[in-house]
């Protein structure tokens, strides 16, 4: 078990032991979030079959989620959740018709080597005359909001191929002048997003190359004395996360380079938390719009502030987030229209939310994003678009993004091969460092639970799992070579190896009856 992964897990004991105190045990848990995650999931399968895998086009095999393939919107926003739902949902598609819309863009779509520009369905053909800056900007988008997200589930595979060579292909086309080298673009949400790119790919890979140009972009924006990030929401997030998870890796990987950073990144979260916060910690929009809309992307902002403490060894802002988190419970936040009535504003709202929780368990936190993903993005007809389910655009794609995400949590990753309507799994922490698992089902199932692994360190090559944006989070994860202890009902215990439980652990549900599950390392293997 690695330290964070301890740490994270002493953090949700502590929730665990309330719960207990309260008099629910976590069987009770386990089986309350079976409730809860079977009844979201169940509708993402549908969607998944229903509304999103009829999008893909007959002719090109591109995903037609709003009307068109293009970059900054439909791969970029529409296709990584897609992917995710059939990651979690259906393998088949996965592997199917999600893998093969890759292959078909990156067969049509490139331009300048392997930079993509949007096809245009009308010649049958890659859009001509589209703006070199926004044809960087559109790539960009497609390697942050996009392929990241897919490599954080699927490590490197494809998707991973095609991530690197955009970012190789953007750089080496880099058009402007500073005193560092030349950069892609002056657009500040381009930068951050080659920022938490090119963080990745360095540590994927071990080349140089690629902390070389992060750190261009570093020294752009440090070397002006009063930088700091004015937007606190969407297209001003990225930046604060990148320059968070650049300082993060490079605490480990270039340390005197991140010794040269803090102070610098210090200020810019110092001013943040001064002149973009209210009262009770939210941001935002803008600096100094305290008398604005409170930002949708607070939580975004406050995963660059965490990535600052665990790359310092010091709690400069983790009281802060918890905090803010604790004044989630306030009337003020129940059903807050971030963006209006767009799912968008709840989904993204929530999505930072889960990512702050995922490193600081609060109760008061757990219950908003439950209610307001139930309240906002599951059950309220009038934010989906047919009927009960929901529709494929961006905003639309977004909601399935947290939906999966908040069903995960409640499943603590466990995701069960193949997904049947009816079925419902779901888990708690059991205080000790192991989790109680509750399954039951409609109808007789035969299947298998997949547990996860420490992806951030076996997938992206992290020293620890930093808190970052475009990942699903780590909830319960097994080592592959440590043993664990399997107990299921009165049966005799049996030992997998972690290995093993990722691969699938077999499990036969019969109709109508919940069968409880605990798994907890083999304490006498170490």
């Amino acid at each position: 078990m690695t330290t964070s992964h301890k740490a994270i897990g002493i953090l949700l004991a502590a929730v665990v032991t309330a719960a207990l105190a309260s008099g629910q045990d976590a069987f009770e848990q386990a089986s309350e979030s079976a409730a809860i995650a079977g009844h979201a999931l169940d509708k993402v399968h549908r969607w998944l079959h229903g509304i999103a895998l009829p999008k893909i086009d007959p002719e090109t095999g591109l995903y037609k989620a709003d009307g068109n393939w293009n970059y900054r919107d439909t791969a970029a926003d529409c296709y990584p959740f897609f992917v995710w739902a059939a990651h979690v949902v259906d393998r088949d598609v996965l592997n199917g018709p999600a893998r093969n819309v890759l292959h078909r863009e990156t067969a049509l779509c490139n331009a300048v080597g392997r930079i993509p520009v949007p096809w245009d369905f009308n010649t049958g053909a890659p859009l001509k005359d589209i703006e070199w800056d926004e044809m960087v900007f559109q790539a960009s988008e497609y390697v942050k909001d996009g392929l990241i997200a897919i490599v954080e589930i699927t490590g490197p595979d494809e998707w991973f191929d095609r991530m690197r060579a955009i970012t190789d292909d953007l750089w080496m086309t880099a058009r402007y002048d500073t005193p560092f080298g030349k950069i892609p673009s002056t657009n500040i949400e381009v930068n951050g997003e080659q920022l938490q790119a090119l963080a990745r790919l360095y540590t994927m890979t071990g080349e140089d190359k690629y902390l070389d140009w992060a750190d261009r972009l570093a020294d752009y924006y440090f070397a002006q004395e009063d930088f700091r990030v004015t937007r606190l929401r969407d297209h001003g997030c990225e930046i604060i996360g990148g320059l968070g998870l650049l300082h993060a890796v490079e605490s480990t990987h270039r340390p005197e380079r991140a010794r040269q950073y803090a102070p610098k990144l210090k200020r810019v979260f110092d001013i943040i938390l001064a002149e973009g916060c209210n009262e009770d910690g939210l941001m935002y929009d803008e600096l100094g719009g305290k008398s604005g809309r409170l930002s949708d992307g607070w939580g975004y902002n406050y995963v660059g502030l965490l990535c600052f403490d665990m790359a310092t060894g010091i709690e400069t802002y983790r009281p802060t987030v918890a905090a803010t988190l604790k004044n989630l419970e306030k009337p003020r936040y129940k059903d807050y229209p971030w963006e209006g009535e767009s799912i968008d504003g709840f989904a993204d709202s929530i999505e930072g939310a889960l990512y702050l929780l995922n490193r600081i368990p609060l109760e008061e936190g757990f219950a908003w994003v439950d209610r307001e993903t139930r309240n906002n993005l599951v059950d309220h007809p009038s934010r989906l678009e047919h009927g009960d389910l929901w529709g494929t655009m961006k905003l639309q794609s977004n909601g399935v993004r947290t939906v999966l995400m908040h069903s995960l949590m409640h499943t603590q990753g466990l995701i069960a091969r193949p997904w049947r309507q009816g079925l419902q799994l779901g888990a708690a922490p059991d205080g000790g460092g192991g989790i109680v698992i509750a399954i039951r089902a409609g109808e007789d199932y035969n299947g298998v639970l997949e547990f996860d692994i420490p992806r951030h360190r076996i997938y992206l090559g992290f020293e620890k799992d930093w808190p970052r944006m475009n990942t699903l989070p780590e909830w319960f994860t097994v080592e592959p070579e440590t043993v664990y202890v399997v107990r299921r009902g009165d049966a005799p215990p049996r030992k997998y190896t972690g290995r093993q439980l990722h691969a699938g652990l077999e499990v036969s549900v019969t109709a109508g009856q919940t069968l409880q599950i605990t798994v907890a390392e083999d304490k006498r293997r170490r």
